[in-house]
């Protein structure tokens, strides 16, 4: 499931509850960016990888499905992660707050997928269900914070936690024993959520490094 700078500034530009872009601020900026592409990078990696064998036993899904759960849930755990000095403007707490706790949330429900060793098909899809659901409201309700204190990012992350929410609903209402299907599906998920994120990172990049510019062009003026 994801979601990149803290409040470097409005898609419109600087105004209510948008900060100037610091040097400190940018580099906070920059290192979400990094965990957010490599995030990109492994959910995209994992859907392919999900693609190309998704009839491989349970055993082999459960590990591959509930390794990148947690993976998920350490760079999220660590995007959220408070960092001395960074000079976080207003509205930065609550980008940070939830992704703290998606990170948290996606960490407990990576672990019980793998180690659960009796662990059914069915229940799987349930717990990974329940993940999503969680997960996505606790995005959905970052991404409304971030909106109206004018993060930088907020659109993105709304629709990376849609996504995570839509996910969950489909395999709450469709629940399936076939283990290959359900590959398939969480392999899908994969595949959009990373493209999503690779997407949204480049744009909030962009926003935040304009906004640098326009700030270093009036302090020269």
């Amino acid at each position: 499931m994801g979601d990149t700078t803290a409040g470097a500034g409005s898609a419109d530009g600087p105004g209510r509850g948008a900060a100037p872009l610091s040097d400190r601020t940018f580099g906070v900026a920059r290192r979400l960016w990094g965990l957010v592409y490599l995030r990109a990078a492994m959910y995209l990696a994992a859907g392919i990888v999900l693609f190309a064998n998704p009839d491989r036993g349970l055993v082999w899904v459960r590990g591959l499905v509930g390794g990148v759960i947690v993976a998920q849930g350490v760079l999220l755990t660590f995007e959220g992660a408070p960092t001395k000095r960074s000079g976080r403007p207003q509205g930065a707490g609550d980008e940070i707050s939830w992704r703290l706790i998606a990170g948290v949330v996606s960490i407990v429900a990576g672990v019980l997928i793998v180690v659960w060793p009796s662990m059914t098909g069915p229940v799987m899809y349930l717990v990974v269900a329940v993940w999503a659901c969680a997960a996505g409201a606790v995005g959905v309700i970052g991404g409304l914070r971030g909106r109206a204190l004018r993060t930088a990012s907020w659109d993105w992350q709304l629709v990376n936690a849609v996504l995570w929410i839509v996910l969950g609903l489909v395999m709450l209402l469709r629940p399936s024993s076939d283990v290959a299907t359900s590959a398939q599906l969480l392999a899908l998920y994969l595949v959009l959520a990373g493209a999503v994120l690779v997407v949204g990172a480049f744009a909030t990049g962009t926003r935040a490094r304009d906004a640098r510019k326009a700030r270093d062009g009036a302090a020269a003026g």
